[in-house]
């Protein structure tokens, strides 16, 4: 009787949780759809052609629609800008109607903006270990003259490839990674890691049955239930909201908010920065401009960096780029607090801004750009 009543308190428990998170899930799309601010998603789109996506499956469709090479017109030439970053690329805080992404703003205020491509390829908390595996990848199926390349201290935290890289990558395509040194050893620590973690990823759940009729079975019933059921069909999202939730309850309950202290972790600094000696060096030997910048952030409330820590990688990052020819900016600044926002329940964020600091940001670059488009008249 006992075990009864466990079955059934759990199966309310989790109807019960199912359909919060399905609720909560529709109500999100519902008001994202309402204030049209897709534009949060990454997506800039110029004559019927993606030229900005935060997702790694959708930046490889992206590059692949973008191979055709421009004609010179009217005396422009062609211009491909690939403009590297994390979230802050993709993402516009309170978006309201009207607002765009910096790429979109610096297409729009180029002399020739039919022939430059200011490619907007970004994902959320980027390492740059991520940015050379891409920066290889584009760099070699586009014509790119120009790398813009924002620089974030918080993401010298992170590490490795995200398992999109898993599933994105073609077998031809891994070849051509591993035959470059610098990306043939974060490919292979990549590798080692999905290969102990791809069960715990939702995408990859029947990936141990690769090879077995099971695989087959189980494909075809995960179709049929997908088709049948929108919540078995969502049940990655939902998972995801889930995880989210759960981050936020550690956060409180450990007492951690948007403006505590992040410490470096050294090993993942050291590959970051190993990573980004390897951008600069492919970058010269391929005879691409490299304009990096730190990236702004807020400046109305105490950072929530070591300043020690972030003084130091300033320092590291203008020797690097001096060594390495390359030009580098400080736009830690530049937006005013009053274009900052905040997000979870109105918690200080310190990484997006409103959709006037887009501009700003493309108004910045804009002359390196221009020079540029100037030198390739």
């Amino acid at each position: 009787m006992q075990s009864l009543v466990r079955t059934a308190l759990a199966l309310i428990v989790a109807i019960g949780a199912l359909y919060l998170y399905d609720t909560r899930h529709r109500r999100i799309d519902a008001a994202a759809f309402s204030i049209q601010n897709s534009v949060t998603l990454g997506r800039e789109i110029w004559k019927g052609k993606v030229y900005t996506a935060s997702e790694v499956g959708d930046i490889m469709k992206m590059v692949d629609a973008n191979t055709d090479p421009f004609p010179t017109l009217n005396g422009c030439a062609p211009l491909v800008v690939l403009w590297l970053g994390n979230s802050q690329l993709h993402f516009i805080n309170q978006a309201k109607s009207g607002d765009h992404l910096a790429p979109y703003w610096l297409r729009h205020a180029v002399k020739c903006p039919d022939q430059t491509l200011p490619l907007g390829v970004s994902l959320p908390n980027a390492n740059l270990q991520e940015h050379l595996v891409l920066e290889h990848y584009i760099t070699r199926r586009l014509p790119v003259r120009m790398i813009l390349l924002e620089l974030c201290f918080d993401n010298m935290r992170e590490d490795g490839l995200r398992v999109e890289f898993k599933e994105s990558l073609k077998s031809d395509e891994r070849d051509s990674l591993r035959a470059n040194r610098d990306t043939k050893s974060i490919l292979e620590t990549a590798e080692a890691e999905w290969q102990k973690g791809g069960g715990n990823d939702p995408a990859n759940s029947g990936s141990g049955l690769t090879g077995f009729a099971q695989q087959s079975l189980e494909d075809r019933l995960d179709t049929e239930l997908s088709s049948l059921s929108p919540l078995w069909n969502e049940r990655g999202t939902l998972r995801n909201y889930v995880l989210s939730d759960l981050y936020y309850l550690r956060n409180y309950l450990l007492g951690i908010n948007p403006s505590t202290v992040r410490k470096m972790i050294p090993p993942r600094y050291e590959r970051n920065m190993q990573a980004l000696t390897a951008i600069l060096r492919d970058a010269a030997q391929e005879q691409i401009e490299v304009i990096g910048y730190v990236a702004p952030i807020r400046q109305d409330r105490p950072l929530p960096y070591d300043g020690v820590e972030y003084a130091r990688w300033k320092s590291q990052l203008a020797a690097l780029f001096v060594q390495n020819h390359a030009q580098l900016l400080n736009l830690e600044k530049l937006v005013p607090s009053n274009l900052w926002g905040t997000y979870h329940e109105d918690d200080v964020d310190f990484m997006h801004f409103q959709g006037p600091g887009h501009q700003i940001v493309a108004r910045a670059l804009l002359p390196y750009v221009e020079n540029a488009e100037g030198a390739s008249q």
